[in-house]
């Protein structure tokens, strides 16, 4: 399981990926935010965001039974979190991130759209969205704003 590194507002955080699985990735990071003094809202706001991001590294990145390791690093800020997440897979798509995608929901339920939110969703919830391959490291920053309510 990963274990959390704290540097007063900084959380490291790297985990093994093994079996298609960032395994204990959600609750490890909810847990040091937790600790940071982070509110609850925007804790579930980063459990999505980082559920989508670790899907696409885990169905993209690596091919099916690779193993490798994904870096996490999160910084407090008066306004919100950065994120930096890392892993050596394979580079996106075309070197950047793709566009959001529009769906049709009004479709029958049965020819609904089965995937391709992810890159939707992140790029709703977060700001200063940016990718870039660094020789053979896939690099994604981006922020995330405190929930207000």
């Amino acid at each position: 399981m990963a274990r959390p590194i704290f540097l007063h507002r900084l959380i490291f955080i790297w985990f093994s990926l093994r079996q298609k699985c960032l395994c204990g990735a959600p609750c490890c990071l909810c847990a040091s935010l937790k600790a940071l003094a982070i509110d609850e809202l925007t804790i579930g706001l980063v459990a999505i965001i980082l559920a989508e991001v670790a899907n696409n590294i885990v169905e993209h990145a690596y091919p099916l039974n690779e193993s490798g390791t994904v870096t996490l690093s999160c910084s407090k800020t008066e306004q919100g979190l950065r994120f930096e997440v890392s892993d050596r897979g394979k580079i996106l798509p075309g070197g950047e991130i793709p566009p959001k995608k529009d769906h049709n929901l009004d479709a029958e339920i049965n020819h609904l759209p089965e995937g391709g939110f992810g890159w939707g969703l992140i790029r709703d919830m977060t700001s200063m969205l940016m990718y870039k391959r660094d020789e053979d490291r896939n690099i994604l920053r981006f922020r995330v704003a405190f929930a207000t309510v």
